[in-house]
């Protein structure tokens, strides 16, 4: 798995959001791209635990064409940190 963090802008609220995306590979299902996005807003951290608002591809796998999108929907900012190889 290759994952990059960074930030990003929510594009109904405008809210600073947490955003991680790259590739990953689990065994049994499909390789592909992934894109996560984590809110700051105390009312969804206390949902889940985590503050996930969009969890797209982390089993399935989502194109590289969609995750462009996605990048773009969410107003990705640079890249502040990668995990994984």
């Amino acid at each position: 798995m290759s994952r990059k963090i960074t930030t990003g802008r929510n594009p109904e609220t405008q809210d600073i959001v947490d955003v991680a995306y790259g590739w990953d590979e689990v065994p049994g299902f499909k390789p592909g791209y992934f894109f996560q996005v984590y809110s700051r807003r105390k009312e969804d951290i206390e949902k889940d635990g985590e503050g996930i608002i969009v969890n797209e591809g982390f089993l399935t796998g989502i194109s590289e064409t969609r995750l462009k999108e996605l990048k773009k929907k969410w107003k990705i900012k640079s890249v502040v940190r990668y995990q994984g190889k």
